[in-house]
């Protein structure tokens, strides 16, 4: 079976629930404070994991409770953390997130994440073979996710940038991406405000998704474009969602799926995500997804 690598992040999620987001200055009450591993990578990696594929995972974490929870988060999803780094000096990475109506703020403090060597990713890379995956996003250090999605790229990895922050350097490393995930305001920031309806706005990737929320997704490939459009659900916590598909479509694909069907089971199972609350946790297991699809099938 194809194996998933992924350079990510782990950032300890602080969430608290509301009504209204506060203004400058403003106090506002919440509710259902809750905290729990996360971060893009740890998040898209138990997705990945829990729909059955091989996952391995390059990381680090600050010598902290925080950074042992979510190694063990990890683990438990039965991860590979042989390449979970520990730092001294440095905290692991938090993310401070407000939910109000289902939809998220977050502030993050990147912590261990921002300190991955190059060397580092040579000795996680050195085992992969040609048609095995290989998965980042922008919460890590630009040098390292730049050398991993050239290496990937070079030793012939499917290679999948979820380029969330979004940051214009990651325009530098298109021609060793073979499929763009970003979101509808992270593909605005990444190509200028560039409109991903308008095909001469289009970077020249071999696949392009761009995610939007509860409306779906569009997707563009050498030879075809279309929209995908998302089930209707009651979203409860929409933190992680974008993180939900990305692990489900890189583990659809190394599942033997094409990209249509990969990135429609990808919509399904991160709708699933919604309507729980949470990040990780809250990652359907294959059990739960089947039955989903089942229920979707019949209504």
């Amino acid at each position: 079976m194809k194996t998933l690598y992924i350079l990510g992040s782990l950032n300890m999620d602080l969430a608290i629930y509301g009504e209204k987001n506060p203004g400058a200055g403003e106090t506002v009450r919440g509710h259902s404070f809750r905290t729990g591993a996360g971060g893009k990578g740890l998040n898209q990696a138990v997705a990945a994991r829990k729909l059955g594929i091989p996952v391995r995972f390059l990381g680090a974490i600050g010598p902290d409770a925080f950074g042992q929870e979510m190694k063990e988060t990890l683990a438990k999803a039965g991860v590979d953390v042989s390449d979970v780094k520990t730092r001294d000096g440095i905290s692991s990475g938090v993310a401070l997130i407000e939910v109000v109506k289902g939809e998220n703020r977050i502030m993050l403090d990147l912590g261990a994440n921002e300190t991955i060597t190059t060397a580092e990713v040579d000795s996680f890379l050195k085992d992969a073979k040609p048609g095995d995956l290989f998965l980042t996003e922008g919460e890590n250090n630009f040098e390292a996710t730049a050398a991993a999605l050239r290496a990937a790229h070079d030793k012939g990895l499917v290679t999948l940038l979820n380029p969330a922050p979004a940051d214009q350097r990651f325009v530098s490393l298109l021609p060793f991406v073979d499929v763009l995930i970003p979101n509808e305001t992270e593909f605005a920031i990444l190509f200028g405000g560039a409109n991903f309806e308008n095909a001469k706005d289009l970077p020249s990737v071999p696949t392009l998704i761009v995610t939007l929320g509860k409306e779906g997704s569009f997707i563009q490939t050498s030879t075809e474009a279309f929209r995908e459009k998302a089930p209707q659900v009651n979203a409860i916590d929409t933190t992680g969602a974008g993180d939900a598909y990305c692990g489900a479509l890189a583990a659809f694909l190394a599942l033997g799926k094409n990209v249509r069907e990969a990135a429609h089971l990808a919509g399904l199972y991160a709708s699933l995500k919604t309507t729980k609350k949470g990040t990780a946790i809250a990652m359907p297991t294959f059990e739960e997804f089947a039955s989903f699809l089942e229920a979707t099938k019949a209504s």
